[in-house]
């Protein structure tokens, strides 16, 4: 709807922090999603499945990118036109709330699965 509306009314696409972020995490969102079909679905493109396994690891370290990446969207998001005028969003509680977040993820990262060569 954003993009149709820019063009609409005749506005730039992809100036702000908070768009050209959005379409680089839209992008890691659906390499992730072919990455992590392919080793489910169809190991064989990897070499079998043990090979496959042994590439999940990479695909975990770029959940946790794509994840930060989402949080860092939003917390650029605050800054949009928009939101300065009509939403009135503060950066900083967006901010606080992402930490809040991080923190608790980071103690569900199991750390031996994103150094093994293996499962």
């Amino acid at each position: 709807m954003i993009q149709i509306h820019k063009f609409t009314a005749g506005y730039a696409h992809f100036e702000s922090p908070h768009s050209i972020l959005g379409l680089i995490t839209y992008i890691f969102v659906i390499l992730q999603a072919l990455w992590g079909g392919a080793q489910f679905f169809a190991p064989g493109i990897f070499g079998g499945e043990e090979k496959a396994k042994k590439v999940y690891k990479y695909h975990r370290w770029n959940g946790y990118v794509v994840f930060t990446l989402g949080l860092a969207t939003v917390c650029a998001a605050t800054q949009t036109t928009y939101s300065k005028h009509v939403l009135h969003i503060q950066l900083w509680a967006v901010i606080v709330a992402s930490v809040i977040t991080l923190a608790g993820l980071l103690p569900r990262i199991k750390k031996q699965k994103m150094i093994a060569n293996d499962v």
